[in-house]
């Protein structure tokens, strides 16, 4: 049960106190020690985190833009780390669930498992595919016991890889290790050492057989090599869209997430033309469908479907090209408000509309960082609604001008919310909705 606030208070200060002692530290540390630093924090991350936190980031950069990277990354990690710590103090219940990133980082695989037998389903698919990427690297029952284990793991590019190996099997594959793990593990701290060692024995080659690993010998070669081992990704052109792999429903959600992303003047010139031949975007033929994702993707680019809600703290710009993340954290407080409140500027009508519906629909400050509900949002019926009345209550000339004031004044206050110390921010974001309310007459908040 999730009720201890003193130790909520300590690991608080713990993790603002991490972040001064690393950035005073920041300009003597060396390569090695950077790269060591970034994997040691991303490895607790979820992808959607890592793309916003590490864009830009490569354990190739040269040591000075490496350097200036970290020093943006350190304060936006430490950032989501207590947003994370808060949204898990309100928590009532035991198990996984309730415990922070940064504390399953500091446990040992032995009372992480024990804890998800009671709780199977508590770990999404990418942190089971970690756990089992660790139980490779425990060679013996004492390393599976060792809390330490985490910090050992990373220095090791074989663990990032067997990582990747796992997270591209199919779900079922995935769920089936783990239920094998659970299974014999159930048993592991009745047997002798010998069992126990046999036990891991059996697990490390379950795993190895699913990912198609020759041999466990490798894991434990090129200490600290930079990753990937073949060489840096160069971001040439967009990654390519699976798009063989996805279904029906999948490929017209990939749609609506892309039309999300587009202005005005994108959507006129990119969808407007199919109306004349179908009803609905729901009745393309399904090699059209592909066909036009193929060209959206490319023209979209890097957006996500966060950049109209993790503008303030991640300098990501509706309009334009976003900030890298060493560069916002660079620039002072009061040209990055001034930078967001010129991409505001440029928001056509439809995208201001779209900025303030997910700042209003977001049920807290932490919704506005969680790709689950903002993805949600497209097939919520109010997103469209609010949407739709904000276009036309603003829509004449005369009251364009009241749309972009929202719109500048909803930027401002978020961003100044974001400057609020943790405990402040939660009822900062509910006055923000409250002052949307107000502005389109609403009697209450949703």
């Amino acid at each position: 049960m999730r009720v201890d606030h003193t130790r909520d208070q300590e690991m608080r200060r713990y993790l603002l106190a991490r972040e001064a002692q690393l950035l005073a530290q920041l300009p003597s540390m060396g390569e090695e020690e950077l790269r060591w630093t970034v994997r040691i924090f991303a490895d607790g991350l979820d992808e959607a985190s890592k793309a916003l936190l590490l864009k830009g980031y490569s354990e190739y950069l040269p040591l000075e833009a490496m350097r200036a990277v970290v020093a943006a990354f350190i304060p936006q990690y430490t950032r989501l780390a207590l947003q994370d710590l808060d949204a898990k103090s309100s928590m009532v219940g035991e198990g996984l669930r309730g415990f922070t990133d940064e504390e399953l980082q500091g446990m040992s695989s032995a009372e992480k498992w024990g804890l998800l037998a009671k709780n199977p389903d508590a770990l999404t698919s990418s942190q089971v595919a970690r756990e089992l990427a660790r139980l490779l690297f425990c060679r013996t029952p004492d390393l599976f016991l060792d809390p330490s284990l985490p910090l050992a793991t990373i220095e090791y590019p074989a663990y990032f890889e067997v990582q990747e190996a796992l997270a591209v099997l199919p779900d079922d594959t995935l769920q089936e290790l783990k239920r094998i793990a659970l299974d014999q593990l159930e048993t592991f701290q009745r047997g002798s050492y010998e069992e126990r060692q046999k036990t891991l024995d059996a697990l490390r080659g379950k795993i190895t057989e699913a990912i198609g690993l020759p041999t466990l010998d490798a894991l434990s070669e090129g200490r600290m090599e930079r990753i990937p081992r073949k060489g840096p990704i160069l971001p040439e052109e967009p990654p390519p869209l699976f798009l063989e792999d996805m279904s029906l429903e999948e490929l017209r959600m990939s749609l609506k997430v892309l039309a999300d992303f587009m202005s005005l003047e994108e959507f006129r010139e990119g969808l407007l033309p199919l109306k004349d031949r179908y009803p609905s975007f729901y009745d393309l033929p399904e090699e059209e469908l592909k066909s036009l994702l193929r060209r959206l993707a490319f023209t979209m680019g890097d957006r996500t479907i966060l950049d109209y809600t993790a503008r303030a703290l991640f300098g990501r710009m509706v309009t334009g090209s976003s900030i890298s993340p060493e560069v916002w954290a660079l620039l002072p407080e009061e040209e990055k408000l001034q930078r967001l409140l010129a991409d505001c500027d440029r928001m056509d009508l439809v995208q201001a509309a779209r900025h303030i519906s997910r700042t209003f629909l977001s049920p807290s400050s932490k919704a506005l960082f969680d790709v689950g509900v903002q993805l949600r949002l497209l097939d919520d019926p109010r997103y469209r609604a609010l949407q739709d009345r904000l276009i036309l209550q603003f829509a004449s000339p005369s009251q364009g001008e009241r749309l972009r004031e929202l719109n500048r004044q909803v930027t401002a206050l978020v961003w100044e919310m974001e400057g609020a110390a943790p405990e402040a921010r939660e009822g900062r974001f509910q006055e923000i909705r409250e002052a949307i309310a107000k502005a389109l007459s609403f009697n209450e908040v949703l």
